[in-house]
């Protein structure tokens, strides 16, 4: 495990989201089923947990926070394999809803690493809300697979 910063976590995060936004709005234009489309115009627009997380602290404290040294080991494996990777134009919702619940549980596996250490208490509160986030995003996209929604 190496040790760096708060604000490289929260970049290499917020670099996923932007490969997620991009993603999501890829597969929107390569779709011919309406459902598909409207879904993943849907999900790009949604992915700025981060920046919701983040408007919540004074510019002081994220600041101070974000020098913060803790122990990270990136999951790169994991998150990267996303990258460049697409979808027949006829796949169904279902197989977008897949992968957006791979892609929240990519990024719960990288906020609740940072939030299991013994660290700053603001920094603990500010991974422990992106985890709460994606894993009620993820329960809500396995809501709608179930009903079948699109």
């Amino acid at each position: 495990m190496s040790v760096t910063t708060v604000a490289c976590v929260l970049r290499r995060a917020s670099d996923f989201e932007c490969l997620l936004m991009d993603y999501y709005l890829s597969l929107a234009e390569q779709t011919h089923r309406e459902g598909v489309r409207l879904l993943t115009d849907y999900m790009a627009r949604h992915r700025r947990r981060l920046q919701q997380a983040l408007s919540r602290f004074p510019g002081d404290t994220y600041k101070r926070i974000s020098v913060l040294p803790i122990r990270y080991e990136p999951v790169s494996s994991e998150c990267d394999r996303f990258a460049g990777r697409t979808l027949d134009p006829d796949a169904t919702a279902e197989d977008v809803l897949d992968i957006a619940i791979e892609l929240d549980e990519c990024l719960i596996s990288i906020y609740k690493q940072v939030a299991q250490q013994d660290i700053d208490p603001d920094v603990k509160d500010l991974f422990d809300s992106l985890v709460r986030m994606e894993e009620r995003d993820e329960i809500q996209l396995k809501k709608i697979k179930a009903l079948d929604y699109f």
